[in-house]
């Protein structure tokens, strides 16, 4: 079962309108943020229902710039999955190895989402080292394991919008990579069927369908399947948020920086623009293959 570990401000108080404000220490108000601008961002949560979920395999395998533009620049309700806690990995800043070092990472991670702004959910897969092949992988976890884990995580955070890092195959290189892209494909088409997994109900999860699964377009350059009049989503995540004194790339960059253990983070991000590139590859809307101005069209994400 998933494990929640973080949550973003449930409610906030507003010129005496709401009496209270609650915020969880994991996610919510970053270092060096005025309270001007967490007030701003409890206002743009007023303005969307809008929801997305990211999946990665690993810590630090996430695009941090998107999720912080998601979370603080657009109001976004926003998600992180990782499939394992890095456990796996090196580590460049103590002797902790193996299940020690899953605790640094997880900590390094929320650490790192508290400046993206987002929830945070890790699998109970094991990161067991460095894997070539995607069968491999599988061997060592249970990939029923991994679905039904994503599926019921789909079904209670109920995203519009899944975004894979990786597109589950070879191209990805790592096999816990390839499983990642993997599992999220399948659990896009299946969250929705009450036929499956349907345990889920009697915790009071009913099916969701997300309505669009995009994947980061750096790996689909790599694959050479696009062509020139395959449609991408370009949002620049270089944008510079007046409020916030600091663009969305350049905030992230400084979440990611307590990732320490695996030595990232330690370049800053460079002024100007930036852009992450996206490409839509499944969706229950028709006519959505087509050249987009958002994540959101064809939504209805308003109040």
């Amino acid at each position: 079962m998933f494990i929640k570990i973080a949550i973003v401000i449930l409610a906030f108080a507003l010129l005496g309108i709401i009496g209270g404000t609650t915020t969880m220490a994991d996610t919510g108000e970053m270092a060096g943020a005025t309270n001007a601008s967490e007030v701003w961002r409890a206002l743009q949560r007023l303005q969307t229902t809008a929801t997305v979920l990211h999946t990665v395999a690993h810590p630090d395998d996430e695009n941090g710039a998107l999720l912080t533009w998601l979370s603080r620049g657009q109001g976004v309700r926003t998600a992180l999955y990782s499939t394992t806690r890095g456990e796996g990995g090196a580590n460049l800043i103590g002797p902790e190895l193996f299940d020690a070092l899953g605790i640094v990472r997880t900590e390094e991670h929320l650490a790192a989402v508290r400046y993206y702004g987002i929830d945070l959910f890790f699998s109970n897969a094991v990161d067991f080292g460095y894997s070539k092949r995607l069968d491999e992988t599988l061997e060592k976890w249970d990939y029923q394991m991994l679905l039904e884990d994503m599926v019921r995580l789909i079904r209670y955070y109920r995203p519009d919008v899944i975004i894979s890092r990786f597109q589950g195959n070879r191209r990805d290189g790592h096999g816990h990579h390839q499983a990642s892209g993997v599992v999220t494909l399948e659990a896009f088409n299946v969250a929705g069927d009450a036929t499956r997994f349907p345990e889920h109900l009697a915790e009071g999860l009913q099916p969701w369908q997300p309505k669009k699964l995009y994947i980061t377009r750096s790996r689909w350059r790599r694959s050479g399947t696009e062509t020139a009049d395959t449609p991408v989503l370009k949002i620049d995540t270089g944008e510079y948020n007046a409020l916030l004194g600091l663009s969305y790339s350049q905030i992230a960059r400084q979440g990611l920086s307590y990732q320490r253990s695996q030595g990232v983070g330690q370049t800053r991000a460079s002024k100007g623009s930036s852009l992450t590139e996206l490409q839509l590859i499944n969706t229950t809307l028709p006519d959505q293959q087509k050249p987009e101005n958002s994540l959101f069209d064809g939504l209805d994400t308003t109040i």
